[in-house]
């Protein structure tokens, strides 16, 4: 049996049963309201018989008052009639229910009933006959004509009586029904779902333990593959899906074994895409740069031919010279992107942190503009050993997604500031901190993995701080990070200095908007 029957079979099964446990539900319910229904007729009947006897003597109190007033009694006779017959007709209503609630026909109840409708007519005309023979004035006392009472109890009562007594012992049937029902619906809600896992259980343990059997043998020959082990060694067994699967997985493991090494190269032009990709992300910021003073040298040159002041000479030159600056940023920044799969052996020395940070303030201007202003503070360190491009890529980055945290309208406000120190006595650290709005503690752990980025999809591809941990690992320091969500983020890059006897700059420390 296929595992989509075997499935389908205890879904038939688990089905089954609770529908069983439902149709028992139902039938002990529409039981239980049968005889919910004949109780309370019992007691309504039993309580309209007590209500007829006690009726009967408030008529014959009626009737004597009446007459002693001089009344005719007619008018009480004929209220006691229809109380009567309403009470009967209720009885008679009540009797019926109580036939369709259990089904059987109640034949000795309804002749009863007539008898008693019959005896109590009976009874209430002679007792007006007997009241009106008296003389006018008599019975004023309220005492009851006690002929009429001992017909009563010689004709009515015993009707009454037996009427009670049969509702008495009904009513004791009923409750003994009810808890029988009820104990019985209490065992079969226990026994029921207990059956019905079992049931479910052992069927269940009967489909799983071959599925899991045949599982660990997909596994471990997963895992042989895993190893470099491509030869076929499932047993193919079964027309189910297992069986198509152990096929399938064999013939996976000889195509494998045939095409591992165009596997292989495509691996590595996969890795190509994804490198890539990033391009466009890491030389965006110089080529914006080297874009702008392009423009501003064009639109310098297209005017009207004139004479150039030596302001706007040097401007013009100053504008190509930055754009070449940025120019051989991209340049190097492309060069840069194989630093993720290895360590490129270009040249270090020594390198002024304060320089570069002013050659990457100029390139990130466009990005700080309207955000935030740059702080600098990395004058009178030593000397680091570094490639000035590389680091200042670093930098670049780092400031750029500072800004880019940080919501632009603000810029009194927010600051992003690069602050220098000696932290060890061979040992430079670089704090690039930003006021931006932090980063969530799930995400802390993973920005430097390659790939991941929380920008939306056209906005990053999540190599600019891998590209940085790979930069300045590969000149023997190290980048970490601190960061609380809505209070800002600290970078700190550690580099290693140039070497002890070289002096340091004497430029004051600066800060720059």
């Amino acid at each position: 049996m296929t595992i989509r029957g075997k499935v389908l079979l205890l879904l038939a099964v688990a089905l089954g049963l609770v529908g069983c446990m439902g149709v028992a539900v139902q039938v002990g319910t529409y039981r239980l309201g049968h005889l919910r229904d004949w109780t309370l007729a019992s007691q309504e009947q039993r309580s309209l018989y007590s209500q007829i006897r006690g009726d009967a003597l408030v008529f014959l109190a009626e009737l004597q008052r009446v007459h002693g007033t001089g009344a005719l009694p007619e008018a009480v006779l004929n209220g006691y009639r229809r109380q009567v017959d309403a009470q009967l007709s209720r009885l008679q209503v009540l009797s019926e229910q109580k036939e369709q609630s259990s089904g059987t026909p109640r034949d000795a109840e309804k002749r009863q009933l007539e008898r008693l409708a019959k005896e109590l007519r009976y009874w209430a005309d002679r007792a007006e006959a007997y009241v009106r023979q008296l003389p006018s004035g008599i019975g004023s006392d309220g005492a009851h004509p006690q002929v009429s009472i001992q017909e009563f109890e010689h004709n009515v009562e015993p009707l009454l009586q037996t009427a009670l007594e049969a509702q008495r012992e009904e009513l004791a049937a009923l409750e003994q029904s009810t808890n029988r029902r009820l104990r019985n619906g209490h065992l079969l809600a226990i026994l029921a779902p207990a059956i019905g896992l079992c049931v479910l259980l052992a069927l269940t343990l009967t489909i799983l333990m071959p599925m899991h059997r045949r599982f660990r043998e997909l596994l471990a020959a997963a895992e042989r593959i895993g190893h470099g082990d491509l030869q076929p060694a499932l047993p193919e067994r079964g027309c189910d899906e297992f069986g198509t699967l152990e096929r399938g997985f064999n013939q996976m493991a000889r195509e494998l074994k045939v095409s591992q090494s165009r596997l292989l190269l495509s691996d590595r032009l996969a890795s190509l895409g994804r490198t890539v990709a990033s391009v466009g992300h890491e030389i965006n910021n110089p080529l914006v740069y080297v874009i702008g003073n392009l423009a501003y040298v064009h639109g310098e040159l297209s005017q009207p031919p004139r004479l150039l002041s030596e302001k706007e000479q040097r401007d013009l030159l100053e504008a190509l010279e930055e754009a070449r600056e940025g120019a051989e940023r991209v340049h190097f920044i492309a060069q840069d992107l194989k630093t993720l799969a290895r360590a490129d052996d270009d040249r270090t020395g020594p390198v002024e942190l304060a320089q570069v940070l002013r050659d990457v303030a100029k390139m990130a201007s466009h990005e700080l503009q309207g955000r935030a202003r740059l702080v600098e503070a990395c004058a009178g360190m030593p000397l680091v050993r570094a490639n000035a491009t590389r680091l200042g890529q670093v930098l670049l980055n780092l400031i750029v997604n500072g800004a880019q945290a940080i919501e632009p309208g603000h810029v009194e406000r927010n600051e992003i500031r690069v602050i220098a120190r000696l932290s060890a006595p061979d040992r430079v650290t670089v704090d690039v901190s930003d006021t931006g709005c932090g980063i969530p503690l799930e995400n802390l752990e993973r920005i430097f993995d390659p790939f991941f980025t929380t920008k939306p999809v056209g906005e990053g591809t999540g190599l600019g701080l891998a590209v940085c941990l790979n930069i300045i690992e590969s000149l023997g320091g190290n980048i970490t990070v601190d960061s609380n969500p809505g209070q800002g983020t600290t970078f700190h890059v550690t580099l290693p200095t140039a070497s002890p006897e070289i002096p340091r700059p004497s430029e004051d420390a600066s800060a720059r908007r």
